[in-house]
């Protein structure tokens, strides 16, 4: 993760391209039928990686956006790193399925990644941060009504979970993921 994060800070997409092509590549070298990135962040750069390697990936943020589409849900609310929240390619797919996506602002962005950064990728869990960043959704919810949030980083549902929200309901992208990978593995 720290090496996706370099490469996207750096806004070094080309790398970032050729770092997933070549971890793709052993898994397509064992004949794999598709692959999947559990990580949000770099969907920054899945359309292009999908032309570069030989197997179907399954997107994580398609994937929770289908979810989003099932539930009827308008508007959703949307949390991970700033990149995901800020590089667009959940609000364009979710535009796809007829639904907007909003963030929160950029000073409580900025907080949320810092978090995310410093502390959930260490699986430091600390409740003064917990309390943030549901009273940050909780915001979310009193501006824009709200009905469903994506926790768009695999680290998030270690410190949010849907016990936390009481109208709101938590689209866990890595359950969503994972659920759709042996879906497809089943289908296969």
């Amino acid at each position: 993760m720290n090496k996706i994060i370099e490469y996207i800070s750096n806004q070094d997409e080309n790398s970032l391209i050729d770092f997933l092509v070549d971890r793709i590549s052993i898994i397509e070298n064992a004949n794999v039928d598709f692959g999947a990135i559990a990580s949000n962040t770099p969907h920054i750069v899945f359309n292009s990686l999908s032309k570069k390697v030989s197997i179907p990936l399954l997107s994580i943020v398609e994937e929770t956006c289908k979810v989003a589409k099932s539930k009827e849900f308008k508007t959703i609310g949307l949390l991970g790193t700033v990149s995901t929240m800020t590089n667009g390619f959940y609000q364009k797919k979710a535009k796809e399925y007829g639904i907007k996506i909003v963030t929160p602002t950029d000073i409580q962005m900025d907080y949320i990644h810092e978090k995310y950064i410093n502390e959930l990728l260490f699986r430091n869990i600390k409740q003064e941060t917990k309390n943030k960043l549901i009273s940050i959704v909780n915001e979310l919810s009193e501006k824009y009504s709200i009905k469903g949030l994506i926790l768009g980083g695999t680290e998030l549902p270690l410190i949010l979970n849907q016990d936390d929200f009481k109208n709101i309901e938590i689209l866990d992208t890595t359950k969503i993921h994972v659920n759709s990978i042996v879906k497809m593995m089943i289908d296969q």
